[in-house]
């Protein structure tokens, strides 16, 4: 936002319970909460971001694992 004309943005991350689940790779809202009072006192920026937290329903070990692929990182 401070290098181009964007007014406004949404950021969509993970919740603190659901990021147990996810790999490391993936941000949380955790990891965003100490840099807000920073965000807040920056000045000469236009537009507005918006942070969503989405949080799933709930756990079940009934439901089967996803397979492991061989794509990317995950040789083993």
């Amino acid at each position: 936002m401070q290098e181009t004309d964007t007014i406004g943005s949404f950021l969509v991350v993970p919740s603190n319970r659901l990021k147990v689940f996810l790999t490391d790779r993936i941000g949380n809202i955790g990891e965003l909460a100490p840099y807000f009072p920073l965000w807040r006192n920056l000045t000469g920026i236009r537009g507005a971001l918006r942070i969503v937290v989405v949080e799933h329903d709930a756990e079940s070990f009934d439901v089967p694992k996803i397979p492991k692929g061989t794509d990317g990182r995950a040789l083993r």
